[in-house]
């Protein structure tokens, strides 16, 4: 039985091998897909969220397309502007060990993954969470790190609620904001 991080190696073989480009396209990955090729190969996920992806990559491997249908799994086109972590966070990504003709994938650190998944904190997103601080991926220092970075988020009352919920779940810590920063107590 293929693994769900095999499914997703085949799918993206397959459409690294239907796209050519003059040279190899960055594609920035974040979310479950992300999980499930750097830290989680165990991980279950049916879309990969790339960060501004080149259309081409959508149409080969959007919702819909042959290779969606093919392998369960789609391309999902995420703008920037929604992926809630400082402004540095390519620099924090890494390159996944998979070679392909056509682009290279990196995938946001595990603190930007969890920082995007706090702003919605939905199940699926505490399963992501939990499988990587299970395989000790998670530092809640360096992740209030990369919070307090990202203090544009802490603006909103459901992102502060988000925090508060995350640390206690995942750490048992209480998350308080003062002065605009997020501290542990």
């Amino acid at each position: 039985m293929v693994t769900e991080f095999e499914n997703i190696i085949n799918f993206l073989t397959e459409l690294d091998a239907e796209i050519k480009v003059q040279k190899p396209i960055e594609l920035f990955l974040i979310g479950g897909g992300g999980v499930t090729l750097v830290y989680d190969h165990s991980n279950r996920t049916v879309d990969l969220d790339f960060i501004d992806p080149p259309e081409i990559i959508v149409i080969k491997g959007g919702q819909g397309s042959s290779l969606a249908l093919k392998y369960g799994i789609y391309v999902s086109s995420v703008y920037e502007i929604n992926f809630t972590v400082p402004s540095d966070w390519r620099q924090h990504a890494k390159p996944i060990n998979q070679k392909f003709k056509n682009f290279v994938i990196y995938v946001a650190s595990a603190e930007d993954i969890v920082l995007g998944k706090i702003a919605r904190l939905e199940l699926k997103d505490f399963d992501d969470i939990y499988s990587m601080k299970d395989l000790g991926y998670l530092d809640e220092d360096k992740i209030l790190k990369r919070l307090n970075e990202n203090l544009h988020e802490i603006k909103t009352q459901e992102y502060r609620n988000n925090v508060v919920l995350f640390f206690r779940d995942v750490f048992d810590k209480k998350a308080i904001i003062e002065k605009g920063k997020v501290k542990l107590v």
